[in-house]
């Protein structure tokens, strides 16, 4: 009988579902945002609406023979859960819970950036070395790491939260975990206005540009895609925002050199990928300002925003260790 997996990338802004052959070769995918609800439940069952939707196509849920979710963490890797994601209003997500109930299948749960890692190891950027990292910078930052073309993954399956490393204990930021100084506190798509409105309030209060008197105001909605939109235009603040955070990411990537010592770093995520010239290559020449290891070769995913999908495809196939919570 035909065989399907079903892969899903649980990120902090959507979600991401594709069905694949036995052989990996995705069939079809789709996606929705993460829905907000008072129940993390909804979570895990959108992800089942989805599967519904696109396995009807293909044979049905009943040819499903293996399931893999790549998540954002930190995770429980006993409980399959998300717990205390920094970028969604939850608590807890119980995905493990909720979904070995519904197939007959092997359950598979990775963090979104290890199961990119393993993506760009097999067919990405690092398909050609043996030490690859890959960072997301997305609703927050991320990463995973190969070493020594092994999937790091630390005793309890979170290594390389290194949203979370500390970059400034002087402005002191509140990250969405709760804690101060986070990485992701200042370059994370969700943190990026509340930092901007900060910088245009105290250390630019001189600066006069639209998006600064809008940060001021305080009555108009600034996401991280208008902060880049009024850079492309010019704007004085927007541009000086943008050379901060630059800097900031450059420290977060630096500590990444000099902690792995990676071969190639790969950058994907939302806030990267739209804007490779003014996120990734910014970053670059405070990378080398910074890290005393020599500097990797560093690179905008070839995979694209589907690089955490595609890795959970390839680890139904081959799962990592610590990832597996059901066998039919």
């Amino acid at each position: 009988m035909r065989e399907l997996i079903l892969a899903a990338d649980i990120g902090g802004t959507l979600i991401r579902v594709a069905i694949a052959d036995s052989q990996g070769r995705i069939l079809e995918k789709a996606s929705t945002p993460v829905p907000k609800a008072s129940d993390a439940k909804v979570v895990p069952m959108k992800v089942l609406e989805l599967c519904d939707a696109l396995s009807a196509k293909h044979g049905g849920r009943r040819l499903i023979s293996k399931v893999s979710i790549a998540a954002i963490g930190p995770l429980d890797m006993t409980k399959g859960a998300i717990i205390r994601p920094a970028n969604m209003p939850y608590n807890m997500v119980p995905i493990a819970d909720v979904l070995r109930d519904y197939f007959d299948a092997t359950l598979i749960i990775l963090n979104d950036c290890n199961a990119a890692a393993i993506a760009e190891k097999r067919i990405g950027a690092g398909k050609n070395v043996d030490d690859v990292v890959y960072i997301t910078m997305s609703s927050g930052i991320g990463g995973g790491v190969v070493l020594d073309g092994r999937l790091l993954l630390g005793k309890d399956g979170n290594a390389a939260e290194i949203g979370h490393t500390v970059v400034d204990m002087s402005i002191g930021m509140v990250c969405g975990c709760g804690k101060k100084g986070h990485w992701e506190a200042y370059c994370g798509g969700n943190s990026m206005p509340k930092f901007a409105k900060f910088l245009a309030e105290s250390k630019y209060d001189n600066v006069n540009s639209t998006l600064a008197r809008k940060l001021r105001e305080g009555t108009h909605t600034v996401s991280a895609k208008d902060i880049f939109n009024y850079a492309r235009a010019g704007d004085e603040f927007a541009l000086i925002f943008i050379n901060t955070i630059a800097e900031i990411n450059g420290a977060g990537v630096a500590n990444v050199v000099d902690t792995f010592d990676p071969s190639v770093i790969s950058i994907g995520g939302s806030v990267a990928l739209n804007n490779v010239d003014l996120v990734v290559e910014k970053l670059k020449p405070f990378v080398e300002q910074y890290a005393i290891n020599r500097v990797p070769d560093i690179v905008p995913t070839p995979l694209g925003h589907d690089a955490p999908l595609i890795g959970a495809v390839l680890a139904a196939m081959d799962p990592p260790p610590k990832s597996v919570f059901k066998t039919p």
